[in-house]
């Protein structure tokens, strides 16, 4: 049956519980989880801020093979010079990529030593509003939040339930680690995690977000309970993550790097942050390899570059 109260905006109108609300955004690969006291209001409302979410990190998506809505596999085609594709998984296991380069002088090299082939393939510089990437956080935050916790974070409610305001944050800090992107496992994960220690300079709960091949930590922002503490320091959000699933011997492990930390208060339309693929095949091993290079320059990187 339908809930009772909306957890975000308090309407206990039972005919605007109709819909089925994702919990974590369907593009991400979520399937299975479901809030009933999200109403059909705030589930449009907030479809937009998942969208900038989703925008902020389509290479991961396609590079992962992530299933978005309608089970259909995130694709990766570009309007730039140059398109990366995920080809479905050959019979011995193996994952195959496909890229097509316009500029080959200067995104394809070999290192005849080593026999390492290396190409770099742009990424095309899809915008997202980073302020609304992170309220589509919070809003998964607070969809996990404990019933008593609701409490401790009405003003962060309230800010969530307007897509127009005009709150002058120096800063909302996110930290995204990168994980296993050759063939991401269809999992969706979050968790929140609440300090033991009152006087401890952390926050009261942090928030970790897993989809596939990435993974996000942000500081859910109480109403009060940070405020006996001084500011929490700049990435200070730095949880070294990994996932298990299944036996160890035969089951999935996804290790996720160390956090690149990133400021999204703005809520204008912003480069997403990563600027090339690099993709290198040692034909000695055999073995392939993925990495990214971040976009120079970017304004909302909190790290020096």
């Amino acid at each position: 049956g339908a809930a009772e109260t909306c957890r975000y905006c308090g309407t206990i109108d039972n005919t605007k519980f109709r819909n089925n609300s994702h919990t974590f955004p369907e593009a991400l690969g979520n399937k299975w989880v479901f809030s009933r006291d999200e109403c059909d209001d705030c589930n449009k409302k907030f479809s937009s801020y998942d969208n900038e979410l989703v925008n902020s990190i389509k290479p991961f998506l396609t590079l992962g093979g992530v299933q978005g809505k309608n089970g259909i596999v995130q694709t990766g085609r570009t309007n730039g010079p140059a398109t990366i594709r995920k080809r479905a998984v050959n019979q011995d296991g193996g994952v195959s990529f496909s890229a097509n380069v316009q500029s080959f002088d200067k995104s394809i090299s070999a290192n005849c030593e080593t026999e390492v082939l290396e190409i770099q393939t742009p990424i095309d510089p899809t915008k997202f509003k980073p302020r609304f990437a992170y309220k589509a956080l919070v809003k998964m935050a607070v969809a996990l939040l404990p019933s008593e916790e609701l409490e401790n974070y009405k003003l962060l409610i309230k800010w969530l339930e307007d897509p127009n305001d005009r709150i002058d944050f120096p800063k909302l800090e996110v930290a995204i680690s990168l994980g296993s992107v050759m063939d991401a496992p269809p999992l969706v994960v979050g968790t929140l995690l609440r300090r033991i220690r009152k006087d401890d300079i952390v926050p009261h709960i942090l928030f970790i977000l897993c989809a596939g091949s990435i993974c996000f930590q942000i500081d859910l922002r109480s109403d009060e309970l940070e405020n006996h503490l001084p500011p929490v320091p700049d990435r200070s959000i730095n949880i070294t993550w990994d996932i298990s699933i299944g036996k160890p011997e035969t089951g999935i492990q996804i290790f996720y790097s160390k956090p690149i930390h990133y400021n999204w208060a703005s809520s204008v339309n912003t480069l997403q942050p990563l600027e090339t693929v690099v993709m290198r095949f040692n034909n000695q091993t055999q073995l392939g390899s993925l990495d990214f290079l971040k976009r120079n320059n970017y304004a909302l990187d909190l790290e020096d570059d």
